[in-house]
């Protein structure tokens, strides 16, 4: 199994100033928008795989997730059109944090509801949503904890693991910091001990999944495809 990691495009938190600014579930910025664009166009060519695998299969990719955030949302709408998929909105591979924002003090984290299934139909009627979906928002909980999130990304390290042996090439729309924390547990490495993975806007990581738990690190990181003014390098793994 193929896993493609791709970061969502430039939100509305990404170009912030300060914890006062953020949104708990921010949309595109115009360049997240025009990046995405771009994405969708380097995906559809296949240039995310070798030029032997692309004319050996010249789909792109099988299957392609999305969280129930706005920005993996959004990102994806334009690839899944280009590459002729639905997305299909997988729950567990949301943020850190979930769907929150600050008090007025910036002390405390307060969980909102997020999209419910009526809105997030109607604006993608295409993609494909789980049944745990409600009309009540797909969050609507206090902010995810550390052992909540290291119980989630366990969760969809052994959902994949289990499809090592498919002959598929999945894509993953989701965010920096799920990423980053996916990586230190898949590879047994201690985010409290300082140890990250950055992932940029619209940037694609390869991991080759393999039976006896072989896992391979294609690349990581990449996004040279983009415009010059549209690479963003962010020095910082923030969420």
């Amino acid at each position: 199994m193929e896993l493609f990691l791709i970061r969502h495009a430039e939100s509305r938190n990404n170009i912030r100033k300060s914890d006062q600014e953020r949104f708990s579930d921010p949309e595109l910025t115009d360049n997240g928008r025009l990046q995405s664009n771009h994405l969708a166009e380097f995906l559809q060519q296949g240039l995310h795989l070798s030029r032997i695998e692309y004319e050996e299969n010249e789909k792109p990719l099988d299957q392609i997730y999305c969280s129930a955030m706005k920005r993996s949302l959004e990102t994806v709408n334009q690839v899944g059109v280009a590459i002729g998929l639905k997305p299909e909105v997988w729950m567990d591979i949301h943020e850190v944090g979930g769907i929150y924002e600050f008090n007025s003090d910036l002390t405390k984290k307060i969980g909102r509801s997020g999209l419910n299934r009526k809105q997030i139909h109607h604006t993608f009627p295409e993609y494909i949503l789980p049944e745990t979906l409600n009309d009540q928002g797909w969050w609507n909980k206090d902010a995810e904890i550390l052992s909540e999130l290291n119980e989630r990304v366990e969760r969809v390290i052994k959902t994949l693991k289990d499809r090592a042996e498919e002959n598929i090439r999945i894509g993953m729309v989701a965010h920096g910091g799920f990423f980053s924390s996916f990586l230190c547990v898949l590879f047994n490495l201690k985010p409290s001990d300082g140890t990250a993975f950055q992932s940029h806007n619209c940037s694609i990581s390869r991991i080759t999944f393999e039976k006896d738990e072989k896992i391979t690190i294609q690349y990581l990181n990449f996004f040279d495809y983009l415009p010059e003014n549209l690479r963003v390098s962010r020095p910082k793994c923030e969420i």
